[in-house]
């Protein structure tokens, strides 16, 4: 029999001395494709996962950070002869003995039989407490029975909770994956087909690590059985149909504070891909985009007296660069007395957190928690109009809801500031999409105050993408069109957008603030000068 290159050969399945029925670990070689030539490198998996943890080398560089993730050891490095890192981890269950793994075994027999008739469960998140009580249980009843006479009943206790908690998470949760969604350290998570000879990737946030690359590539292999799995629960946990007449599955998991994709046969003829999206637990600041390079003390006091002065704002970029973290740090700069509208279809401003540090923030999803369209965005943003003076937040604008936004702008319908996202990657193309694409007028277009465009800029030492507010514009009325001002841009020598010569009194934005706040052109600019010093302070504190 030829081996294909690439693909595991069973090597040995070492039986260690323990009862006939127990379950081995099985040792396995990758052979490695002939085209990149390596040594065998040894790998084990325990009985009740298919997925593979790569054993890792010398030649991945030294770590240069190690970590723990509830209790599975994480390491990053930075090999020097790659393009991307290495986020590798150490589960303790695939370290497990054969007595433990038979034990195991034999609990995941046992709660499989039993039919649950004290509870529902109707979730993943109401079925793993269950299950993890029936097996803890089991487990020590097992382990107590095996044990010497002599073993303390607090070590029986906690070895039976940390063996069901194991359990738990390749049963009722969403195995080897559990640790990449619960670190603080990634964002993306993409695993691509075919899913058991291409390893997991993750992409980590911009300011978790400087130093080390953001895209990784993981140790992680995920069998066809755990592939299925978690294929199996999203659809439970979701309510969401998938299969080749439904190939594709979008859901937010509020629960998990992600948002998955799933990409099936016949689109992803090798397999199953899923890409997952998480969302920031954090709400960031001005100050802490200023210290993190983002943009400069000045742009951000003059986005703050934008939104004090009422005027409509675009964020513009594309995919990752960071527009929703902008528009949080904006709602920031709300008082605490304006009401604030916010619209999205996917969850992802924190406005249970704003609304905790006293924001008058009412949110108006137009998907259901389960990824089923509710309504639609243009009725959604109809009934925000209709709510009173508010400050209209909109996550992203991307259709017909588009229209209705300027119509009320231009009829002065919106009481405050207005605010939102939308894909593009320059002012000129943020104003070809709403013109050619979502079917607005550039009449009405003049609406918009202030355009501005954020990017991802790669670092100088090539090992990341660092998000930069790259452009600032204001739009003016020029006739049936309308003209685009740069206010804001990028210098040589300077990593974020500085004010260029437009950025004056005569600025038709600094006007409109002027009108709103009640002052004179030149007191809006030394108003917003004096608070870009206090926020340079912040930033450095």
């Amino acid at each position: 029999m030829v081996s294909r290159p690439g693909l595991p050969k069973i090597v040995s399945a070492d039986r260690p001395e323990v009862e006939a029925h127990a379950v081995p670990v099985i040792h396995i070689t990758r052979t490695a494709p002939r085209a990149m030539p390596q040594a065998p490198r040894a790998e084990t998996r325990p009985c009740f996962a298919s997925s593979w943890i790569d054993s890792v080398s010398g030649r991945e560089g030294v770590p240069v950070t190690c970590y723990e993730v509830s209790g599975v050891e994480v390491s990053i490095r930075s090999p020097a002869d790659a393009s991307t890192g290495m986020y590798a981890i150490d589960p303790p269950e695939y370290h497990l003995s054969p007595a433990h793994l038979q034990v195991l075994s034999e609990a995941i027999s046992q709660i499989s039989r039993i039919l649950p008739t004290d509870v529902e469960l109707n979730s993943l998140g109401m079925a793993r407490p269950y299950i993890k009580a029936k097996a803890r249980d089991f487990l020590y009843s097992k382990l107590a029975a095996k044990a010497d006479d002599g073993t303390p009943t607090e070590q029986l206790e906690k070895e039976a909770e940390r063996l069901a908690e194991m359990l738990c998470k390749y049963t009722a949760g969403y195995g080897v994956l559990e640790t990449l969604l619960e670190d603080g350290v990634v964002q993306d998570i993409y695993v691509d087909a075919p899913s058991g000879q291409t390893p997991v990737q993750a992409v980590l946030r911009s300011d978790a690590m400087p130093g080390v690359r953001q895209k990784c590539r993981t140790n992680i292999f995920i069998g066809r059985r755990d592939l299925q799995g978690l294929v199996s629960r999203i659809k439970f946990e979701t309510g969401l149909p998938f299969s080749e007449a439904h190939p594709v599955l979008e859901a937010d998991m509020r629960r998990l504070g992600a948002r998955f994709t799933l990409v099936g046969p016949p689109l992803s003829d090798k397999g199953v891909s899923i890409a997952i999206r998480k969302h920031s637990e954090s709400v960031w600041t001005m100050p802490r985009l200023i210290a993190n390079g983002s943009l400069s003390p000045l742009l951000s006091s003059f986005l703050w007296a934008c939104v004090l002065g009422r005027r409509t704002v675009l964020i513009a970029g594309s995919r990752g660069a960071g527009k929703t973290t902008l528009l949080g740090s904006m709602l920031l700069e709300f008082p605490l007395s304006q009401r604030i509208l916010l619209i999205e279809d996917t969850p992802e401003i924190p406005a249970r957190r704003l609304q905790d540090l006293g924001y008058d923030l009412q949110a108006l999803r137009f998907y259901s928690e389960n990824g089923s369209k509710a309504t639609s965005a243009h009725d959604a943003l109809r009934v925000s109009l209709r709510m009173g003076e508010s400050a209209i937040v909109i996550g992203e604008v991307r259709g017909e809801e588009a229209k209705v936004l300027y119509e009320s702008m231009r009829a002065g319908s919106a009481g405050s500031a207005v605010l939102g996202t939308i894909h593009g990657n320059s002012v000129e193309g943020v104003l070809d999409r709403a013109v050619e694409d979502l079917g607005v007028s550039e009449r009405a277009f003049s609406s918009t105050d202030i355009v501005v465009v954020i990017g991802l800029i790669r670092s100088p030492d090539g090992t990341r993408f660092e998000r930069r507010v790259v452009e600032v514009a204001e739009v003016r009325e020029h006739g049936d069109s309308v003209d685009l001002v740069q206010l804001f841009g990028i210098r040589p020598g300077c990593s974020c957008a500085m004010p260029t010569g437009s950025f004056s009194p005569e600025s038709k934005a600094i006007r409109g603030i002027a009108g709103a706040l009640g002052v004179s052109p030149e007191q809006v600019m030394d108003i917003v000068k004096t608070r870009a010093h206090a926020d340079q302070v912040m930033s450095e504190a």
